[in-house]
């Protein structure tokens, strides 16, 4: 899902505000205040561009799930390709991994 897909998802999901730039020159401070409370803001121009004024945390929170996304497609590609490893290789080397991190941090 893009960001733009995102927020159009989101925009059904909650009550996103919508401003003019005018309105937001008027109310810079509580509409930066409101954004990092998590409300999405619109703000629109005369001559019809748009903007988001979206929180940090679900922008971050958007760019991890995409790169699971990613990850999750790639793995599937190469398991339908034959690729990859057998799971009961790769459950030993993950008790491995935690051998060596209980011995290391233990």
């Amino acid at each position: 899902m893009t960001f733009s897909q995102y927020v159009r998802y989101d925009v059904h999901m909650r009550n996103i505000k919508k401003k003019t730039i005018t309105e937001l020159r008027n109310s810079l401070f509580e509409t930066f205040e409101e954004v990092v409370a998590g409300q999405i803001q619109f703000i629109s121009h005369k001559n019809g561009s748009q903007v988001a004024m979206v929180p940090v945390d679900q922008i971050e929170k958007l760019q991890t799930e995409i790169a699971l996304h990613k990850n999750l497609a790639i793995g599937y590609a190469q398991a339908l390709r034959g690729e990859g490893v057998k799971s009961s290789d790769l459950k030993a080397k993950f008790k491995r991994k935690e051998k060596d991190l209980r011995k290391k941090y233990a």
